[in-house]
């Protein structure tokens, strides 16, 4: 064993060295030179396999262990520095492998809500979450902002949202940038079209083996309930085709891009915009020990996925993609197109088009319209249209015109660096004994009444619940972070409209969209996939 003595001498004779990086070693695969680009290792190689031997850096055991013996040791730096001065040569490192085997295969998310568990501090909550002592809940970053009129802002998504993606790597490890190649089916998200309780495994295609030849649809989720401006409504968003983008696997970085159907649905009642899943004793165990509650599967069994804080109040509730919304309740044809590019890094998204052809808007800029010659799609560009050979970014759908806000005098001003809220109003009032997990409101009234049992079907207190109307500043920013195991995803988007007047009037449609998204990441081997790759390690065992 080397002594401790050695260490700390080589640590002083070596602190003129400065600045080694994992980014050197990881695109260096010499034995003993993690760092050095010359003929023969030096002591600043010795000292950065030192560092990783007590886990201040990381480096593959193909640069590392200059005498194979299985882990990186203090051993290691002890020959590599005998070797930078001419007592001996290493070269004994194992074989590096260029195949990527030693990387990951899949990635596997976790999109959580922004409302989460109990709390009295923030020691009771996950590290990427504070407690938010008003409400006594974990907060996370997550946060969804849907349309021009500021009315759908600040909503809650299901928790957790599972995701998982196939991997390319060229190794060795770290592996580092790595290609999103598909979408894997392997958690059971994806149904065939026409029985959705039929799991698939074709991603937007027709699936032989389990729907007949029929088309198989891939879920971003179960069902997911929402309400502005007391319309409620229930989505489910589906790949059009495989997703893309890459990411850097060792620090959490990276671009993902979605390309979405979304599927809007009228909501089943102001308190439930979705079917629920109900009595589900051990959500996502593949065991449909539930009973749908609502929809076109009402009574059938399910497996619940994802939890949603916010419907129906005061506790939420389990949702299942066995329990769907009645197809008569739909308001988006087959799908609406929506690509979203998810991003650790700086978006945004600036109002550059006139909001309308002529009349009241047209002298003012939007950030999104709808293709003149499909309106189903929404766009920030004219170049957008015209790949698609759908005219310009010029087009308008059902509805009022979009405009940049809703705000009484139009101006809308900065909460924070990213938020925005109306100067002068419109102030909202909602009723105040049925509130959203975060203590905001969730009814919409105009007076008591509009609160009573007899007239809502429920008791909601009395209208006195005060809030200032949200709205998008120009241009719209959405700041991701990135992370190896908790990084934050955001992106900027156009969402078109759908077929309902009142649905696109209160949200804002066609109009821009943010969204945020906290998440936990894990990474799956691709030579062993029930092996976690570590970010920044030396990476996965190699076959034999």
């Amino acid at each position: 064993m080397v002594s401790l003595h050695f260490a700390r001498s080589f640590f002083a004779a070596a602190a003129c060295i400065v600045c080694l990086t994992t980014t050197a070693q990881a695109q260096i695969a010499t034995c003993g030179q993690p760092i050095a680009l010359g003929d023969s290792p030096t002591a600043a190689d010795a000292l950065y396999i030192l560092r990783t031997a007590v886990g201040l850096e990381t480096c593959n055991r193909c640069v590392c262990d200059v005498n194979d013996s299985g882990q990186i040791t203090a051993t290691d730096a002890q020959l590599d520095l005998q070797s930078a001065v001419g007592i001996l040569t290493v070269d004994d490192c194992p074989a590096c492998d260029p195949t990527g085997a030693e990387c990951p295969g899949v990635v596997q998310f976790a999109l959580l809500g922004k409302i989460r568990g109990a709390c009295a501090a923030n020691a009771d909550c996950p590290a990427f979450s504070v407690c938010d002592p008003s409400v006594g809940r974990c907060r996370t970053a997550t946060d969804s902002d849907i349309g021009w009129t500021g009315l759908a802002h600040n909503a809650d998504i299901n928790d957790p949202v599972p995701a998982r993606l196939f991997l390319d790597c060229t190794g060795p490890a770290p592996c580092g940038q790595c290609t999103i190649t598909g979408h894997d089916p392997s958690l059971g998200n994806c149904r065939c079209a026409a029985d959705n309780r039929q799991v698939c495994t074709t991603v937007a295609g027709p699936d032989e083996q389990f729907c007949g030849g029929g088309k198989c649809e891939c879920y971003f989720g179960p069902p997911m309930p929402l309400s502005s401006g007391n319309t409620p409504t229930c989505i489910l968003n589906a790949l059009s085709r495989q997703p893309s983008g890459e990411v850097n696997v060792d620090k959490g970085s990276g671009v993902i891009g979605l390309p979405l159907s979304e599927k809007i649905f009228l909501g089943l009642s102001l308190l439930q915009p979705c079917p629920l899943c109900v009595g589900d004793s051990t959500p996502a165990d593949g065991v449909r020990d539930g009973t749908c509650a609502g929809g076109i599967n009402d009574t059938q069994s399910c497996d619940a996925q994802d939890y949603n804080a916010t419907f129906p109040p005061p506790t939420g509730a389990l949702y299942s993609l066995d329990c769907f919304p009645p197809p008569g309740a739909n308001i988006s044809a087959g799908g609406l197109p929506l690509q979203i590019n998810l991003t650790t890094g700086h978006t945004e998204l600036a109002a550059t088009l006139p909001c309308a052809n002529d009349g009241p808007g047209s002298a003012l800029l939007c950030p999104c319209r709808l293709c003149s010659g499909n309106t189903l799609v929404a766009c920030q560009s004219d170049k957008e249209c015209a790949d698609l050979g759908a005219g310009t970014c010029s087009g308008s759908g059902p509805g009022v015109n979009p405009l940049p806000n809703d705000c009484s005098n139009g101006v809308c001003e900065s909460s924070n660096t990213i938020e925005g809220r109306c100067a002068e109003g419109p102030d909202d009032l909602y009723c105040d004994a049925i509130v959203r997990p975060d203590g905001r409101g969730l009814i919409g009234c105009g007076a008591n009444a509009d609160c009573e049992a007899q007239n809502i079907g429920v008791n909601a207190g009395a209208c006195t619940l005060v809030e200032r109307r949200p709205c998008f500043l120009d241009p719209i920013v959405a700041q991701g972070r990135a992370h190896p195991v908790v990084p934050l995803a955001s992106g900027t988007y156009c969402s078109p409209a759908s077929s309902a007047l009142s649905v696109n009037s209160v949200a804002g449609l066609p109009g821009p969209g943010r969204l945020t998204l906290q998440t936990v990441v894990s990474l799956e081997c691709k030579n062993d996939p029930g092996t976690p790759y570590v970010p920044g390690s030396g990476g996965c065992p190699t076959p034999e």
